[in-house]
């Protein structure tokens, strides 16, 4: 929002703004619960506020440039601004980058990052589908992270150092309140402990070795549940298909295109 505010305020006065930020955007466009504290915004996603806030700027004559800064040039005027594809050249230059996940520092947690530990519950949250799943924060993120995971898991347990929120009263009251949510105050992570696994294209889960490479299930010993749930998450149609060996060979193809 601040980049963009700055975009329709430069446009408007006469100037020539461009904005320079990567299609995935940055932290309201992955903000998976209703935004409610924009000021004359009554109900709203990050996304489509994102986008109503580029078709303002756009509006007045600002240019859109959907690529990377890497580099930025400020020992002398116009300044420079490279970028993954050209270099932009400007008298002014606002740095609006938003803010970055915030991540605990504790053994186990960059080894398990994509394989269970993730910083984006909108992003991931589908992968953990029916399963209990853990947030850590007592801010309004982890509050918004709790709800969205409760939209679809099976169980939120919240934890939480300290013995009251730091969040919104709103917020905190609707977590407080959700039958699905737990919280575990005066509580801190010192580590994350399991079984190296990747989550394959499609949704799948595999597990790996010491060398990260995929470890072969016997899915023989599987029950059938158990098969058809792992097709389901790579979208794998078995419609028809009873006979367990025809679905074990099913999952085994699956697993091998994706990995």
């Amino acid at each position: 929002p601040a980049g963009l505010a700055s975009a329709v305020y430069a446009a408007r006065a006469g100037l020539k703004p461009v904005v320079v930020a990567p299609a995935m955007g940055g932290q309201l466009q992955g903000k998976g619960v209703g935004v409610e504290n924009f000021p004359g915004v009554n109900e709203s996603t990050g996304p489509e506020l994102v986008r109503v806030m580029q078709l303002q700027a756009a509006r007045f004559g600002t240019v859109f440039h959907q690529e990377l800064v890497t580099a930025v040039d400020l020992s002398s005027r116009p300044f420079a601004v490279s970028t993954n594809e050209t270099t932009i050249r400007a008298h002014s230059v606002i740095v609006a980058t938003g803010a970055d996940s915030r991540w605990l520092g504790v053994p186990g947690e960059w080894e398990h990052r994509g394989a269970g530990v993730s910083s984006c519950a909108t992003c991931d949250g589908f992968l953990y589908s029916d399963q209990d799943v853990v947030v850590v924060g007592g801010g309004d993120t982890a509050m918004e992270d709790a709800l969205v995971l409760a939209r679809t898991s099976r169980s939120v347990v919240v934890i939480h150092r300290r013995d009251k929120f730091r969040a919104s009263k709103v917020l905190s009251g609707r977590v407080l309140s959700h039958a699905k949510i737990k919280v575990r105050w005066d509580s801190e992570i010192v580590s994350f402990l399991g079984k190296k696994v990747r989550v394959l294209s499609g949704g799948l889960q595999v597990e790996l070795d010491e060398s990260g490479n995929v470890i072969e299930e016997d899915y023989t010993k599987m029950r059938v549940k158990e098969i058809t749930k792992r097709l389901d998450q790579a979208g794998v149609s078995y419609a028809g298909v009873k006979d367990k060996d025809e679905l074990v060979k099913l999952l085994r193809a699956a697993v091998a295109a994706a990995a």
